[in-house]
């Protein structure tokens, strides 16, 4: 066989080995939206307790809504902190293909880089959910404790 289809043939064989990164951040993607969605009615039940705060002149209330609050602001840092750790995780992962084809196109071996990054987007990803964990703990907690918070119309 001629080189030029020996490099053809080594290439698809890259792609092919890239792929598989390629779903995984994919897998991420869909990870980051489910937390923006989750960020995003944090904030909106944040909004709408600090508006009630405002109007409220109810010492014994005040005292439960700021609680909430409380709540919700802890929950919203680890939906940050899981954020960060899937954005960050999937960089290592966009690492880990563009490596994979340099090391292809350059033929210097980055076995060694490309695994590192492999290695550390995973322990990015894995405390990533153990952050999203830890959110849904809160928000269970909060909902367990939380029938203190019934006498708080949700729709106002």
């Amino acid at each position: 066989m001629n080189s030029d289809v020996i490099n053809i043939l080594t290439m698809a064989k890259v792609i092919q080995t890239a792929v598989a990164p390629v779903f995984l951040i994919t897998g991420i993607a869909a990870t980051l939206g489910v937390l923006s969605n989750r960020l995003a009615r944090i904030t909106d039940r944040a909004r709408q307790l600090e508006r009630k705060l405002k109007v409220s002149t109810d010492e014994e209330f005040n005292s439960s809504l700021t609680t909430e609050l409380r709540a919700l602001l802890k929950r919203s840092r680890c939906i940050h902190i899981a954020f960060s750790l899937s954005v960050l995780s999937a960089v290592l992962v966009c690492a880990v293909v563009m490596l994979l084809f340099l090391s292809h196109i350059q033929s210097i071996n980055l076995g060694v880089s490309i695994g590192s990054c492999f290695v550390g987007a995973m322990a990015l990803l894995i405390c990533a959910f153990m952050s999203l964990l830890g959110e849904v703990f809160l928000a269970t907690r909060s909902m367990r404790r939380g029938m203190i918070f019934a006498d708080i119309d949700i729709n106002d």
